[in-house]
C-alpha cells in the first residue's frame, strides 16, 4: 500500500502505507482504517485501532512574512479491537491516556508527511493552494506568487482530537 507523487506529469516520489493514511485524514477521505500503536503499559505489546474521521479535518492556510502557515485540526473516532490484560478498557483514565497516544501518534505521522511533501517533494498533492486563492484578485497575482515553489517553505500546526472508545462490552464481576 502507498501512493505515487506527481507534479505535473512527472513522478516525484512515493509515499508509504502510514504516509497515504495521512494524506486520506487531511484530505478528508479517510473512510476508515485499522492503525496499530504501542501499548503506553506494556511497550512489549500493540493495540490495534479501527479509526474513521469523526468529523471533516479543517485545514486553514495563512500566508506570514511571505511564508505558508498551515494548520490542520483533525477529528478522530475510533475503537479498540486487540484484547489486553494490561488495558482496562471500562476505566476512563485508560481511554484518556489511550486518546493522548493514539493523537501523539498520528500528528507525528501527519506531520512526517506533510514536511515530506513540501520539503522533499514540493508537492501540493492536498491542495492547500486553494485555501490562498481567495488573497490574490487576478490570475497574474496568484502566478506571481508561485504557489508551488513556496509551498516549500511551509510551516504546518497538526492538532489531533482522539475519541477511542472500547471495541466490546466489559463487566467486572
Amino acid at each position: 500500500m502507498g501512493l505515487a507523487v506527481f507534479v505535473g506529469d512527472k513522478l516525484v516520489g512515493e509515499l508509504d502505507n502510514i504516509e497515504a493514511l495521512s494524506h486520506l485524514i487531511v484530505s478528508n477521505k479517510l473512510q476508515n482504517a485499522t492503525i496499530t500503536i504501542q501499548n503506553p503499559y506494556d511497550y512489549n505489546t500493540d493495540i490495534s485501532i479501527y479509526i474513521s474521521l469523526a468529523k471533516d479535518t479543517k485545514n486553514t492556510v495563512e500566508i506570514i512574512n511571505d511564508y505558508p502557515y498551515i494548520t490542520c485540526n483533525v477529528s478522530i473516532s475510533g475503537y479498540v479491537l486487540t484484547l489486553e490484560d494490561t488495558l482496562n478498557l471500562s476505566d476512563e483514565e485508560t481511554l484518556q491516556t489511550l486518546n493522548s497516544t493514539v493523537s501523539s501518534y498520528l500528528e507525528y505521522c501527519i506531520y512526517s508527511y506533510l514536511y515530506k511533501t513540501s520539503k522533499d517533494f514540493s508537492a501540493d498533492i492536498d491542495n492547500f493552494g486553494k485555501h490562498v486563492l481567495s488573497d490574490y484578485l487576478t490570475l497574474e497575482e496568484w502566478e506571481a506568487s508561485d504557489w508551488l515553489n513556496n509551498y516549500e517553505n511551509s510551516f504546518f500546526k497538526v492538532n489531533v482530537d482522539a475519541n477511542i472508545l472500547s471495541g466490546y462490552l466489559f463487566s467486572n464481576f
